[in-house]
């Protein structure tokens, strides 16, 4: 009798295993590993905001090389031409209503800006509480699940991050509050990974 509960309990531990291929675990380590593994990026981002009266939509074009970003955004059209550039923790910010420039030294982003950016490269997902597997638009993903810290802001409670199971690095990303109710959604479109960006981008002069 043991042995036939033995052999059925071994089945099921088969079946569980090859349904999800990868552990927890396992599925968290390459996902680290790939973004690590990024020297490079661009994108374009669609970037929506939730609010208590409707929802405004950005798209946002990034690029990535060592440390240094630039964000350039395409819309909405009174902020087409904005000019984000952050290195060295300097910021450099150029909005073309203005035609002019402002620095700012010793920038730091708080987590609302850390979202919006999209900036994913310093990212340390050991401690996300969850991980599932979901199908969106018929492509696959693991979904990273993860609470903010008690007593943060209760529009940023929860993060669910949909990582591609083909290149383990994030598609969308989304934040909802401590009701339930989405805030942000992230998606990341066209992106390309350690391929050759010119320096000129990134220049704070």
């Amino acid at each position: 009798m043991r042995s036939k509960i033995l052999f059925v309990i071994i089945v099921i531990t088969i079946l569980i295993t090859s349904c999800s291929g990868l552990t927890k675990e396992k599925i968290i380590e390459k996902t680290q590993k790939s973004i690590n593994n990024i020297k490079t990026y661009q994108s374009r981002v669609e970037v929506e905001i939730f609010g208590n009266n409707g929802s405004q939509l950005y798209q946002i074009e990034q690029a990535y090389k060592e440390g240094a970003f630039r964000l350039e955004t395409i819309s909405p059209s009174h902020l087409a031409g904005k000019v984000v550039i952050i290195k060295d923790n300097r910021a450099k910010i150029y909005h073309p209503s203005f035609e002019q420039s402002i620095i700012i030294e010793n920038f730091t982003q708080n987590r609302e800006e850390f979202m919006f950016l999209g900036d994913f490269i310093t990212w340390n997902i050991q401690g996300v509480d969850e991980v599932q597997e979901e199908t969106r638009e018929g492509q696959k993903y693991y979904v990273f699940t993860k609470e903010f810290d008690e007593g943060g802001n209760i529009y940023h409670h929860k993060l669910s991050v949909w990582v591609d199971k083909k290149i383990f690095l994030p598609k969308y990303i989304e934040i909802f509050d401590i009701k339930g109710n989405i805030r942000v959604k992230i998606n990341i479109l066209d992106l390309k990974v350690n391929h050759s960006i010119e320096d000129q981008l990134f220049t704070q002069e």
